[in-house]
């Protein structure tokens, strides 16, 4: 009789070790690392292109709760998955543009998934001005 009882305990703490976001009694709740990439890895400042800065991450679209998302305390414009059902977000340019500056900044993606669990994932791209001169 003892032995099934060791046995599940060793099961639970193997699961726990090894299931992302798995919670353990007596523990509170982590923080889900997630993979992120930024897209343009470059930001020129000051050179108005009207587009987005795009992020791509490793978590699923289908357990982030949407209205949670910021890069950096700037809300997305977009949320969408890519071909891999993957969370991508897009963001204003010029927002970003406000809150970086040469020669590199730390962006930092935030959110909580549908259970209420936090998630946080950061990148880290070139910040230069822009090189063509003012007219």
């Amino acid at each position: 009789m003892k032995v099934p009882l060791v046995l599940a305990g060793v099961l639970g703490v193997v699961l726990a070790a090894y299931l992302p976001g798995a919670v353990c009694l007596g523990s509170s709740e982590t923080t889900i690392d997630v993979t992120i990439s930024i897209s343009p890895k470059t930001i020129v400042l000051g050179c108005d292109k009207g587009d987005r800065v795009t992020v791509h991450t490793d978590i699923a679209l289908a357990v982030v709760d949407r209205t949670s998302l910021a890069l950096s305390g700037v809300l997305p414009v977009l949320v969408k998955a890519d071909s891999r059902g993957n969370l991508v977000a897009k963001f204003d340019q010029a927002s970003i543009e406000a809150l970086v500056a040469p020669p590199e900044a730390t962006l930092v993606l935030t959110g909580t998934t549908t259970d209420g669990v936090p998630f946080d994932g950061s990148d880290t791209v070139s910040v230069i001005e822009d090189p063509s001169p003012q007219r």
